[in-house]
């Protein structure tokens, strides 16, 4: 199975690689990092050393008239925690994005894989549902290795320079990637076992129709989706639990305008699951959520950022007593669990987030410090400090503190506790 995956990757690679020798703009990311667990109750661990390599190649047709991008990604962990000591990128995730796109009068056309974001919510945004995400990172800010975006076919319309109207379809979308290995729930003897297929293929066809205005004082958004969600709902059988994709439907709009020096934004959003009752054990509730974010200046040349998030889930609990083998207690147990999996443990709940950010050494140095209130755990600090020793060379650093006790519920998404990490970053 190793070498059938080599190989599957190494002919990938050059698939992917053979436009790159008429390309006319060429970029280059690559990092070298190394992460260590610090969580007090389970000692020091290693938890990953990665290579991480990202080149994007573009072009141009003028005959034509079609821009083309190109972007493989490619990374090894000669260390790595979790069901393997070492690991390697996935062949199926070597491609990143790479699409042709069409300019036309009033119109553009886009074919291929992409990632797509809707609203203005940069944290837990309810517009942001096309494509999948990495749903297990070591930093809940990872930037490199966060989304994982559909193949698409994209119609973008103007009909005045400051208005557009696009149509979105994804024939196959992917799921999300969530933890490896089998998840056992001792409280109902049972188990999650999570699928690798790198498409889901039950509920093909996502469509998403999305209108933008851009003005002087005041930036719109309206979103329309019907589509296969990347997050899974649960079958619960007698031995074991295995991932289900199912449609839902968002109906929501963004907003942004400046407000004294700053900027603010809300996103809002209703997303309907097909559970409409609650009563499905292993169902994503649905779900009305609000997002309001203010970035704002603060003296002495800080950058701030405010997030606060409020949903409401109106089918919650709705599950009847004992549904579980006829077992209350493991019944109750799956409940928690599961819609803990899915951020939805109250019927309501708000968090949170705050990003501050301050530049120093004719912007060389950078310092950064995220702050989340959340209701598991209760506080959450990730310090951040980068340097830049040259044009294409960064030297960063940072941790991931949770105050308090880890949670305890056994089905989480991302199962890593208190990290820090040390990074050398190289761009051309």
């Amino acid at each position: 199975m190793t070498m059938l995956r080599t190989q599957f990757a190494i002919v990938v690679l050059v698939l992917l690689l053979s436009p790159a020798l008429f390309a006319q703009d060429f970029r280059f990311v690559s990092y070298l990092d190394y992460y260590g667990g610090i969580e007090p109750s389970e000692g020091y661990q290693n938890l990953r050393s990665r290579l991480y390599m990202a080149p994007e190649f573009s072009g141009y047709n003028a005959n034509l008239g079609v821009e083309w991008l190109l972007a493989p990604r490619l990374w090894v962990e000669p260390m790595s925690a979790g069901e393997v000591s070492s690991r390697s990128i996935d062949p199926w995730d070597i491609l990143f994005e790479g699409y042709i796109f069409l300019p036309l009068d009033n119109l553009e056309i886009t074919l291929g894989q992409k990632v797509v974001a809707y609203g203005f919510a940069d944290v837990m945004g309810p517009l942001n549902v096309v494509g999948g995400a990495n749903r297990a990172p070591l930093s809940l800010d990872e930037y490199f290795d966060s989304r994982r975006p559909d193949a698409l076919v994209q119609l973008t319309v103007y009909p005045s320079f400051v208005d557009s109207i696009e149509l979105t379809w994804v024939p196959l979308s992917r799921p999300d990637r969530e933890r490896e290995g089998p998840v056992a729930l001792p409280g109902a003897a049972t188990q999650v076992l999570w699928s690798d297929d790198p498409y889901i293929l039950d509920n093909p066809h996502s469509f998403f129709l999305n209108y933008s205005r851009f003005g002087d004082r005041l930036d719109l958004q309206l979103l329309y989706g019907w589509y296969t969600d990347a997050t899974p709902d649960f079958t619960i059988g007698e031995n074991e639990i295995t991932p289900e994709y199912n449609r839902r439907q968002t109906l929501g709009g963004a907003w942004a305008a400046r407000v004294g020096n700053g900027t603010l934004s809300q996103d809002i959003a209703f997303t309907l699951t097909g559970d409409l009752d609650g009563s499905d054990i292993g169902g994503k509730n649905s779900a009305l959520t609000v997002n309001t974010q203010l970035l704002v200046n603060l003296p002495g040349g800080i950058l701030s950022q405010y997030s606060l998030v409020y949903s409401w889930f109106p089918n919650h609990g709705g599950h009847p007593s004992g549904s579980f083998q006829d077992d209350p207690e493991a019944t109750a147990y799956l409940a928690e669990e599961i819609q803990g999996f899915h951020l939805q443990p109250l019927e309501h709940i708000a968090f949170v987030v705050a990003h501050f950010e301050r530049t120093f050494l004719r912007e060389k140095l950078k310092a950064e410090l995220n702050v989340g209130f959340f209701f598991s755990p209760e506080v959450y600090l990730a310090p951040r400090l980068s340097y830049s020793v040259s044009d294409n060379l960064m030297i960063s650093a940072g941790a991931d503190i949770n105050l308090g006790d880890p949670p305890q519920e056994d089905l989480r998404r991302n199962p890593w506790n208190d990290n820090f990490y040390v990074r050398t970053i190289f761009r051309y």
